[in-house]
């Protein structure tokens, strides 16, 4: 691992639902076959909320209809395998994620980086974000987000 590459810019979207369901979306084979959140690097010139609403946008369609609640508090930072640090260019990922409220609207994948997506229930999203690689301190942080940006939000809309 090259420890003097800097890490790729990256926003990621954690869609809720009124049910408090969260949504993963499955990578392709090509991508590792695995679900995590709509997610993706950040373009030279780019604003965050400019890479947010292109993500969601080439990933989910046109018509998914959805409202920015808050960003999160904290940046979700990983490294990659040494092959694909030497293929990007990067060490790894800095993720800043934002919370998001779906709203309707049909969800239509590109099929070229995603093969499938899920609801996940607030009762089965401490597993699931486990199997997405997340450590438990990234875990607790995620869950004190939803209570104290998603949550609150919401419920004094």
């Amino acid at each position: 691992m090259n420890t003097e590459q800097s890490y790729r810019a990256s926003i990621g979207a954690i869609i809720v639902d009124d049910d408090f369901n969260f949504l993963f979306v499955k990578l392709s084979i090509e991508k590792g076959e695995r679900y995590d959140f709509v997610k993706g690097g950040m373009k030279k010139g780019e604003t965050e909320l400019e890479t947010l609403k292109r993500e969601i946008k080439e990933e989910l369609g046109e018509g998914f209809v959805y409202e920015i609640i808050g960003k999160s508090s904290w940046y979700f930072i990983y490294d990659w395998g040494k092959e694909f640090q030497e293929k990007k260019g990067f060490r790894g990922q800095a993720r800043q994620n934002y919370w998001v409220k779906y709203v309707s609207g049909e969800i239509n994948l590109q099929r070229e980086e995603l093969s499938d997506y899920k609801w996940v229930s607030k009762e089965n999203i401490v597993a699931e974000l486990k199997n997405s690689n997340f450590s438990e301190i990234e875990i607790n942080r995620f869950l004190t987000d939803f209570e104290n940006i998603f949550k609150k939000s919401i419920t004094s809309l």
